[in-house]
């Protein structure tokens, strides 16, 4: 029976950040922005200002690093054959 190396968790921890920030963050601007004096746009109050930057940042964040991720991320794994030095 062959043993297959266990899959790398960063991409999936990637990939569950993005699906909360995707979904739970227009529930945060909306609950941030409907919190002051006015619920119109603009919003009036500076932590309203603060909800949505940090959602937009960290959306920007977690989809640069899911698309990039084959760039930037090399999985170690304790099944890559030794090199076998050259004659």
């Amino acid at each position: 029976m062959k043993t297959t190396a266990p899959l790398p968790w960063l991409p999936y921890l990637l990939l569950i950040g993005m699906t909360v920030v995707s979904f739970a963050g227009p529930f945060a601007i909306l609950l941030a922005v409907r919190g002051g004096e006015s619920a119109n746009w603009p919003p009036d109050r500076p932590v309203e200002w603060v909800v949505i930057g940090a959602v937009l940042a960290l959306f920007l964040a977690f989809f640069t690093a899911c698309v990039s991720i084959r760039a930037w991320y090399r999985p170690v794994s304790g099944n890559i054959p030794a090199e076998r030095p050259s004659d």
